[in-house]
Parts: structure tokens; C-alpha cells; sequence
């Protein structure tokens, strides 16, 4: 990437391999997915400033590779994993971001109710099932906002039951908007202005807004 000091980026990723933040696909396909999740992001909300929320960031992915590739945008990187946290703050100085990407290491019910409707956009990479990332995150995002999460190249008849309209639309959704680029995004709008109060994370789980 272009302006980033040279052999940083491949130590972030062996850094990141390390502590199991990386699986096994290579830097470059990795660089790739991050910018067809810009691309996403940019035909869904524009390509001005915007406050961005990585749940389940790990060693940042997307969330950091998404600072990198876009200066307008502002991002939080959430991760419950100490280890791979330490490897993304460790980095954000180093890729010249630490004045627009912050790194928290918690859970991201944690930090619901400090951060609710902060965000113009929300993504997610193997987070959790659907109905439990569609719930945790909708409070997250400001009216208007979109949860961009990527997805395997499924038929739309198994997209529709991971995604299925009644209950995206009960959690304050409209109905999933899907990509299919080099690689397979969905998107939610949050369309709700008000929503209700968030359940507590364990009835998210037990119970979740929908069976997939």
C-alpha cells in the first residue's frame, strides 16, 4: 500500500499469524477483500467522512486494512482477544493512524451503551451467527446507518433464512441488500429511528431474534 513504510505491513501479517489472528490465505487476498469491502461501503453510504465500527476486529481485519485504503474514514476496532488487540494497537502507530483508529479491547456488549447509534457503518468477518450480529450491532449504528458483513457464496434461498425480512425488520432493519464481487457481502440499513433496548447478551444467545 502506498505511503506505508516499507516491510510494515508484511510484519503486521506475520505478527498477526502468530497470535492466530490470520488464517491461511495470503497478505494479498486479504488486501483484496478489504477493498471490495470499500467498495461496498462507498456505493452504500457515499465516500465522505465516516465513523466506522470493526466488531471482531482481531489483529484488524478489515477494520485497520479499511484506514489504510480510505483517509476519511474514522474506525474503532473491537476485539475480546487481549493478544490479538495488542497486535492492532501495536501497529495503528505504525501505519500512521493513531488519529483516526482507536483499538478496544473488550466485548462488544461492553461497549453498547457508551457507543450507541456513534456509527455510520458496522462490518463484521466471522463475528457470530446472523441473528446475533444483526442484534448486537443495530444499536451501534446511527438511523440510516448500514452493517456490512461478508458472507460465503450462498444460493438466495439460504441467503433469505440467514437473513430473513421479518425478523432483520423487527431488530430496526430493512430488508438485506447483497453483493457479489470478488468476494460476498451482505449489507443492513438501520431504518428504525428509535429501537428497542438491547437484551442482555446472554438472551441474544439462548434465544436469538430468528432460527437460521
Amino acid at each position: 500500500m502506498a505511503g506505508l513504510p516499507e516491510g510494515v505491513l508484511e510484519e503486521w501479517y506475520a505478527k498477526g499469524k502468530l497470535v492466530g489472528g490470520i488464517g491461511s490465505d495470503p497478505l494479498e487476498r486479504i488486501l483484496a477483500h478489504a477493498r471490495n469491502y470499500i467498495d461496498v461501503i462507498q456505493e452504500l453510504a457515499g465516500d465522505g467522512e465516516l465513523s466506522l465500527l470493526d466488531l471482531g476486529s482481531g489483529v484488524g481485519i478489515p477494520g485497520l486494512l479499511l484506514a489504510i485504503e480510505s483517509p476519511l474514514l474514522r474506525v474503532t476496532l473491537v476485539d475480546s482477544m487481549n493478544r490479538r488487540s495488542k497486535v492492532a494497537a501495536e501497529f495503528v502507530p505504525r501505519f500512521g493512524l493513531s488519529d483516526r483508529v482507536e483499538v478496544v479491547n473488550g466485548r462488544a456488549e461492553d461497549l453498547l451503551p457508551s457507543h450507541a447509534g456513534a456509527f455510520d457503518v458496522a462490518v463484521a468477518r466471522c463475528f457470530g451467527p446472523p441473528p446475533l450480529l444483526a442484534e448486537l450491532s443495530v444499536g451501534f449504528l446511527r438511523p440510516g446507518g448500514f452493517l456490512v458483513v461478508s458472507e460465503p457464496p450462498n444460493s438466495e434461498d439460504v441467503r433469505s433464512v440467514r437473513w430473513p425480512a421479518t425478523g432483520l425488520r423487527k431488530l430496526g432493519f430493512g430488508k438485506a441488500k447483497f453483493f457479489d464481487r470478488d468476494f460476498h457481502f451482505v449489507a443492513l440499513k438501520r431504518e428504525a429511528i428509535a429501537i428497542a433496548k438491547p437484551r442482555a447478551y446472554s438472551r441474544m444467545v439462548k434465544s436469538p431474534a430468528w432460527k437460521v
